[in-house]
This record gives C-alpha cells, sequence and structure tokens, in this order.
C-alpha cells in the first residue's frame, strides 16, 4: 500500500483532519457517563437486567472511543513523524 504524499494534499483538508485528529485524541466522557458506569459498576452484583444492559452498553462505548482515541493518537504521531512541518502550523 503506498503512503499518500502529504505535501501535495489541499492544506485545508489537512488542516481539517489535523483538527479532527486532535478532537479524538484529546477526548474524554463526560462526566454524566463516567459517573453512572461507576454507579452501576459499584453495585454490578445487584443489577437488574435492564441497569446491566445500561452498563454493558456503557462499557462498550467507552472501550470503542478508547480505541479511537489510541488510533488517533498514533496516525498524529505518523504524521508528526512523516512531516513535523505540517503539525507545528496546526
Amino acid at each position: 500500500m503506498d503512503t499518500p504524499d502529504l505535501i501535495n494534499l489541499p492544506a485545508t483538508a489537512l488542516t481539517q483532519s489535523m483538527k479532527a485528529l486532535h478532537r479524538l485524541a484529546n477526548y474524554e466522557l463526560e462526566s454524566g457517563i463516567q459517573h453512572r458506569m461507576q454507579e452501576l459498576g459499584g453495585r454490578k452484583e445487584f443489577l437488574s437486567e435492564s441497569e446491566h444492559a445500561e452498563l454493558l452498553s456503557l462499557v462498550e462505548f467507552s472501550e470503542r472511543r478508547t480505541i479511537e482515541k489510541l488510533e488517533a493518537e498514533v496516525a498524529l504521531q505518523q504524521l508528526k513523524a512523516a512531516a513535523p512541518e505540517l503539525l507545528q502550523a496546526s
């Protein structure tokens, strides 16, 4: 698989991509979600079926966001290694 020539990408597309990657890399779960996960997790032995399903959904959501965050961090590191001058401009 060939690596695209980053220097020839339109500047606005690259800038927008970098902003999106930074947003993903810096993402944190909202405090309400964190609080609800902690609340449900703290009493997981006593949850109703619907609360258990809610906890599983929240954990899956959190795991997906963590993966996306890590992927964005890797992509930013790769861009920095390939063209550090591009990151300095953003």
